[in-house]
């Protein structure tokens, strides 16, 4: 582990204050005069006049760092889904040239079906957790993400606490994220199924790809640690396209 450095700001903190002791001494030294007193006063003031500003200036650095990162992240994602329609596009004129109606209304259907989702995603009542899940491909290259959601769920209306439901849900997708494997070929599949009855908030995690050697022994526990309070973990196991797929089911009750 590297060792913790003090940053700029708080070793001229550091040096600003400890240059206090110049006029302490003076005050020390000239007990009888005026002057040493008011020298000590000035000088502090100046000394935290200047870490104030160091501090200011550190954050609008860091600020600033998160709002271009924050709008990096919004042109990779506006980036993946333009790119995801024009291959829906590409599909939909080939058909059409081919004068195959049918096929041609698949597609369309396939794409508005695909809007609506992505509008309940982005309706989820956390802006986090709606920002991690659209943007879910352009940190993780290797696994695939579909995220369905159900009709009336929204996360600040439930009588939960939206903000540590939103963490749990993305701790428990990094958790299988982490755990993966890039596959030799293609890419692996993570489905999420989000939806509610009266009495739960259900949410379904469904893996179907490699693991890395070792790393999916300890997904229920840390599941299970996630959960602790808020909801309850089961899992299953099955088989899938690509071998045993496992899925994880987490129910939040929302009644006392």
């Amino acid at each position: 582990m590297r060792p913790a450095y003090p940053d700029d700001s708080t070793r001229w903190g550091i040096a600003a204050f400890a240059s206090t002791a110049i006029p302490a001494a003076a005050v020390f030294i000239w007990r009888e005069s005026w002057w040493p007193p008011a020298l000590l006063i000035v000088w502090t003031l100046g000394a935290a006049a200047l870490y104030a500003s160091m501090v200011k200036r550190k954050w609008q650095r860091r600020s600033s760092r998160m709002l271009d990162h924050a709008r990096l992240s919004a042109i990779r994602t506006l980036s993946h889904h333009r790119h995801d329609w024009m291959n829906d596009l590409q599909i939909l004129y080939g058909y059409l040239r081919l004068n195959k109606p049918d096929k041609a209304a698949e597609i369309v259907d396939r794409i508005r079906g695909r809007m609506e989702n992505d509008s309940r995603v982005s309706q989820l009542g956390n802006a986090e957790l709606s920002t991690y899940l659209l943007s879910f491909r352009t940190i993780c290259d290797h696994m695939r993400l579909d995220v369905n959601v159900g009709e009336g769920v929204s996360l600040d209306r439930l009588p939960l606490d939206s903000d540590k439901l939103a963490s749990c849900l993305i701790g428990l997708v990094n958790a299988i994220r982490y755990r993966t494997a890039a596959p030799a070929s293609g890419e692996s599949l993570l489905r999420m199924s989000i939806f509610r009855t009266e009495e739960a908030l259900h949410v379904e995690l469904e893996y179907e790809g490699e693991w890395a050697s070792g790393q999916s022994l300890g997904l229920a526990g840390e599941a299970q640690s996630l959960l602790e309070g808020l909801g309850q973990f089961t899992e299953e196991e099955e088989a899938g396209a690509q071998g045993k797929s496992r899925r994880l089911l987490a129910t939040f009750p929302l009644t006392a």
